[in-house]
């Protein structure tokens, strides 16, 4: 290849001739630049996304541009022109608009979205992808009792919680004032005591700790309206140490405003911390000229230094308690003092009178005028103004013929929430053209359920886009997306987003601008909004023409405080074994991809324990570790332990495996009451078929009978939950799904069976038996079964963390809400198919007792060959009669990886917990305990996990000589 010599160009202070040659060299360089940036991005995967010839918004405020963005990995990895050929999926949005999501910097609570991811609904719709949780109120800290209720008491264990099972859109969190008060004081009118402070303060602390992003006020409510100015500065000087900012629903929005603003830019300073302003407005027409000196007091701190921003709704209609109009004083002694004061005419007078004419304080009835014509009826507690949701305090009275105060008065008593009528539009105006206010619904999830009271929750976004920008112009769209997400996500510290560049989280809309409206309104507040096309958070499409995708890739976005040195995946205890650090890395992504609280892995090779690692929490609230020998619950696990004890009554004479299992239980008595109803077909169910899962019960066609114990209990009239031998009489009468011996179908009933055989044969307890027979021999003595309720938790076990609910099984709280893992179920009952308590260590004793056909400890090499027999019919073999790949025997599932050779497992899950545990065919083998078994992104952690332990084990070049079991044995 030649080339020519370009023209010479002159340089200063070169020859001509090294003019040439740089000149020369330029093109070579560029030539093989073009060459090689065409295939640049070659090497790297493909792009998860791309969404082409759209026009961005990009959040700068700067002009819109056209040009396509490429995701991968949740993050804007190419902005520019992109070949759909590098992408998985490319979506056109040609005549579209794209955004950064936006940011609502007043949405209340995440525990909506916990309890029904479906509860977004009303934020996605609106292009919403982050929300600003806490307002006085917060979901944590939580007292003992309310704890027990909802499966948290800290801020660590909550967002542990939505981590785990992942959300529809992002969550920051502040600690709220009122939350931390009420914990400490009770709704008292009174200042803190040294004491309580501290106590306040720590609450606070470990929320910074935890990830809040600071703290939060609502002090016209009680009772922190009774907290002085000093105990919320002291409250945010501990968040200030943490980084973390002061966010208040300030102590007034009216009279005093000017006042207030005074009071939060003070606290603001006292507490070293940036200060925002929920929902800024100047309530009443008597106080709509502050709205500029309110601007101009903000901007003046701002030019001293001071963080001071705001956020605002686009509605002229604020919403609260209507409690909220009468003065705090009353609330003094509590709420329900008060209300059942309500009905003494005295009190009625006494308060109506202080409503019309006083002033100086937050008089929402003087801020609307003096007239209920202008409240309008969001919501009650009572039925009967169902009808009349959507009208004025006095249409409300008028239909009801009632006089209008004592409409009013019944309504506080129905827990009423109303819209008055105190702003102006001239001054929403004016807020929103500032540019350290963004926006806000005031509401956050909603999702069509009746606490939508306000059109705010569905429509604030939209209305600002169609109202305020497209149709009056007083916003520019670029300004507007720019206040919404990018300002926002600067004042609740997530640095990370609110943007469309290179290297920022890909949390991104994609909107019709012009078909962009809300159509909720006071009498149907819960009009979803329309013209929002697509809406991602984190990479993940969550919303696709107008529809919830069921995705959750939504997490708790973290403050300053959080160390992520102690995140999870961080922590670890136990040896290090550099040889075997596959393992390590591969537990820090698993615990990292799955937000798992903690987890303990145990490895084995030829008989040595190589590896015993604990990672994570075993109790976040305490922040303890977990260790090698923390105790979880196995769940399934529990199986393979119960056939090993079968199997040593097999060897010792005691029993055959085709013995009929109704022959060697005795409930004659039960099967004869039973009459015409009993199953005559249990009579021909063997011990082989319980340990194969071939009894006759198929859950998928009929039921789990292990998870009806308070049905059952109801059917024998015995008290809930039911026992084994309740359940074991009770499905005397229920009709098997198969023939005994027919086919396989997984039976934690036939695993219950069996733990009764043990106790009938031994004359003790099943726990007991196991644990002196099968346990002991192999040196282990921690292993227990587990208790259902938190207060039974065994030492050294670990807490277990699920998301959700079920309903008590226990007599003395049936059917209240229970935490999944601590009630919903009854885990005693459970013994012998998943009861069981016990280490990593411990299973990997268990794991290598199996190991070695002619080392054997527990079992003669008969009933070892047995344990791993391929099952005869359509358990072992396809219907064709060739013999299956993978199949389950006595207490086992097995695959045939070829030549010979077999890996041998189980699994285990339970809600908080998942297991597994490996016996691979070359002398090596696994086991994983996990504390959770709810993923964002994994249906089964246990299968999750399984390859993945394969994988780090044909990574490890170098097995170690080390044996740590002597490190595990106790005295």
């Amino acid at each position: 290849m030649s080339y020519v010599s370009p023209p010479c160009v002159s340089l200063p202070c070169c020859p001509p001739q090294a003019v040439t040659r740089i000149v020369w060299l330029g093109f070579v360089l560029a030539g093989f630049w073009g060459l090689f940036s065409a295939d640049v991005f070659a090497g790297e995967p493909k792009l998860d996304l791309l969404i082409k010839n759209g026009r961005i918004v990009d959040g700068s405020g700067t002009p819109w541009y056209v040009a396509d963005i490429g995701i991968r990995a949740g993050k804007i990895v190419r902005i520019g022109h992109i070949d759909a050929a590098d992408s998985e999926r490319t979506i056109d949005a040609t005549g579209q608009w794209i955004a950064p999501g936006f940011i609502d910097m007043m949405g209340q609570s995440a525990t909506p979205m916990y309890e029904d991811p479906q509860s977004a609904l009303n934020l996605l719709t609106q292009g919403i992808t982050t929300i600003n949780a806490g307002e006085g109120a917060s979901a944590a800290p939580l007292g003992a009792e309310a704890g027990a209720r909802q499966g948290w008491t800290t801020f660590a264990e909550y967002f542990a919680l939505l981590d785990s099972l992942g959300l529809p859109v992002n969550v920051v969190q502040s600690v709220g004032h009122t939350q931390v008060r009420e914990l400490v004081l009770g709704e008292v009118d009174r200042r803190p005591s040294d004491e309580e402070l501290h106590k306040m303060r720590e609450l606070v602390r470990e929320g910074m700790q935890a990830g809040a992003i600071g703290v939060s006020t609502a002090l016209i409510y009680p009772p922190a309206v009774y907290a002085r100015t000093e105990e919320i500065a002291s409250l945010c000087e501990v968040a200030g140490e943490y980084g973390g900012r002061y966010y208040t629903h300030m102590r007034n929005e009216g009279d005093r405003l000017l006042e207030a603003i005074d009071e939060a830019l003070d606290i603001g300073r006292t507490g070293k911390t940036p200060v925002h302003i929920f929902h800024l407005k100047t309530a009443g027409k008597q106080n709509w000229h502050k709205m500029p000196l309110a601007i101009a007091k903000i901007k003046a701190a701002r030019a001293q230094g001071q963080q001071v921003t705001a956020d605002i709704y686009p509605y002229i209609n604020n919403g609260l308690g209507i409690a909220a109009f009468i003065h705090p004083r009353h609330f003094a002694d509590g709420t329900e003092r008060l209300l059942k004061q309500l009905d003494a005419p005295e009190k009625r007078a006494e308060i109506r009178t202080e409503m019309e004419t006083t002033e100086g304080w937050e008089n929402w009835y003087r801020h609307v005028g003096f007239d209920w014509g202008r409240v309008v009826v969001g919501k009650t507690n009572d039925s009967q103004y169902d009808a009349l949701l959507g009208k004025t305090v006095a249409e409300v009275a008028a239909t009801l013929k009632q006089d209008v105060w004592d409409t009013f008065f019944k309504l506080v008593k129905a827990g009423a929430f109303v819209l008055p009528q105190s702003m102006s539009e001239a001054n929403k105006i004016l807020a929103m053209q500032q540019d350290f206010v963004s926006f806000c619904t005031d509401v956050g999830p909603a999702g069509g359920d009746s606490f939508a009271s306000h059109p705010r929750a569905y429509g604030a976004f939209p209305r600002l886009l169609s109202r305020y920008v497209r149709e009056l112009g007083a916003i520019s769209l670029e300004r507007a997306v720019a206040q919404a997400s990018a300002a926002a996500a600067n004042n609740v510290l997530v640095y990370d987003r609110g943007r469309i560049a290179e290297g920022l989280a890909a949390d991104i809309i994609v909107f019709d601008y012009e078909k962009t409206r809300d159509t909720a309104t006071f009498e149907k507040p819960a009009g979803l909004s329309e013209g929002m096309k697509l809406v991602i958070v984190n990479g993940r499409v969550v919303l696709e023409d107008g529809k919830y995708t069921g995705a959750r890739p939504g997490r708790v976005l973290r403050g300053p405080g959080y160390d992520q040195r102690l995140a999870p995946q961080n922590v670890s205890t136990g040896t290090v074994v550099p040889e075997l650090s596959s393992f390590d890395r591969m537990m820090h992504d698993f615990l990292s991809e799955h937000k798992v609280p903690g987890a303990a892995v145990a490895v084995t090779d030829h008989g040595r324990l190589v590896f015993a690692r604990g990672y994570g929490y075993a109790d976040l609230k305490e922040k303890q570790h977990v260790a090698p020998n923390s105790l979880f619950r196995i769940a399934s696990i529990s199986k393979p332990i119960t056939a090993i004890a079968i199997l040593q009554l097999v060897d010792q004479g005691k029993l055959s495996l085709d013995a009929k299992v109704f022959d060697v239980l005795d409930f004659n008595s039960d099967i004869a009451a039973a009459g015409d109803k009993f199953e005559k077909r249990l009579r021909d169910v063997t011990i082989e078929h319980l340990l194969q899962h071939r009894g006759g019960w198929d859950r998928d066609v009929s039921f789990d009978a292990m998870f009806q114990s308070v049905k059952f209990a109801r059917e024998l009239n015995v008290p809930a939950p039911a026992k084994p031998e309740d359940i074991i009489r009770r499905m005397l009468i229920q009709p098997l799904d198969f023939n005994p011996g027919e086919r396989y179908a997984y039976s934690n009933f036939g695993y219950c069976l069996l733990g009764r055989v043990i106790e009938k044969l031994t004359g003790q307890t099943y726990e007991h038996y196991v644990q002196t027979s099968t346990l002991q021999p192999l040196g282990i003595k921690d292993m227990r079964i587990g208790a259902t309720r938190l207060e039974g938790r065994a030492a050294q076990e670990v807490r277990y963390y699920q998301p959700g609910y079920g309903k008590s099984v226990f007599e003395a709280d049936l059917g209240t809400r229970s935490p999944w893992p601590y009630g919903a179920w009854y885990l005693e009952a459970m013994d012998s198919h998943g009861g069981w308590l016990a280490s990593a260590v411990d299973l990997a004793k268990i794991a290598v007792a199996l190991e070695d056909s002619s080392k054997l400890r527990l079992l003669s090499t008969k009933t070892w060959h047995l344990m791993h027999a391929r099952p005869d019919g359509l358990a072992g073999f396809d219907a064709e009669g060739k013999p299956k790949d993978s199949y389950y025997t006595l207490g086992w599932f097995n695959r045939d990886v070829g030549n010979g050779e077999m890996n041998h497992w189980h699994t285990g899950s339970l809600d908080g917990t998942a297991t597994i545990l490996i016996r691979r065919h070359d002398g090596r083998n696994f086991v994983a305990l996990l504390n959770s078994r709810a993923s964002p992104s994994a249906e089964h952690l246990g299968r999750a996990i399984d390859k993945l332990l394969h994988s780090a084990a044909n990574a490890v070049e170098t097995w170690p000589a080390t044996d740590q079991f002597e490190q595990y044995l106790k005295p």
